[in-house]
């Protein structure tokens, strides 16, 4: 999968899975996903079981920082190390 189809699926499922029915927000891939308040213990749960179950990339728990998670280009570029380290 292309970087492009991994930032289009994962704003995608932010957009819909993770911002609350009563907010106003339209995700892209530099919106602050945890200074925005979008990423919580439970929703960051939820994303990381998105990646690893739709996008076939488990995140090992020496990669659960902050800095990994701080919008989707960010994500998108921690999963694309992960893909391939895994090649290797």
């Amino acid at each position: 999968m292309t970087a492009d189809e991994l930032s289009r699926r994962l704003v995608a499922f932010v957009q819909e899975s993770l911002v609350p029915d009563d907010v106003e927000l339209q995700v892209d891939e530099t919106t602050p996903l945890l200074l925005s308040g979008l990423l919580d213990s439970l929703r960051t749960a939820r994303l990381l079981n998105f990646i690893r179950r739709e996008l076939g990339v488990p995140v090992p728990a020496a990669k659960l920082d902050p800095d990994n998670f701080k919008d989707v280009a960010t994500i998108v570029a921690l999963i694309t190390e992960l893909e391939a380290a895994s090649t290797r």
